[in-house]
């Protein structure tokens, strides 16, 4: 290893690599409850959506956190959701998870926004 730039390309695969991996979050479902609009027309297409407590973990570990403009754009909120308080990394939090893969995080200090994209959808089968 006496040659500089082999030294230098094996640091830089080592930061490389170290930044491609996940953050792991710790995540406590602490409530779930499951809500139906039943004014709603449509609210029929409710009947299969099931969310389990490690799903909801999931979600929140694999859902892309975005803008408030994003979420605007994208989001399908139907008339189901499930909705409850989590505890991620320590902090408490309430959440909701739409029918259709659009969730929020929130608190009295933070408001998430969050969007069931392509490889979430895959993960979690029912939800998108």
């Amino acid at each position: 290893m006496n040659n500089p730039v082999i030294l230098i390309v094996l640091l830089i695969s080592t930061f490389w690599l170290q930044s491609c991996q996940s953050v792991q979050h710790t995540i406590d479902v602490t409530s779930i409850e499951r809500k139906i609009d039943k004014e709603s027309p449509d609210y029929k297409i409710c009947s299969s959506f099931t969310l389990a407590e490690k799903a909801i973990a999931d979600y929140f570990s694999i859902a892309e956190e975005v803008s408030r403009d994003e979420f605007h754009h994208e989001s399908i909120i139907l008339p189901c959701k499930y909705q409850g308080s989590i505890k991620i990394d320590g902090s408490q939090f309430q959440w909701e998870i739409f029918s259709g893969g659009s969730g929020y995080l929130y608190n009295k200090s933070t408001e998430k926004r969050y969007l069931c994209k392509e490889t979430c959808c895959n993960i979690l089968k029912g939800l998108c």
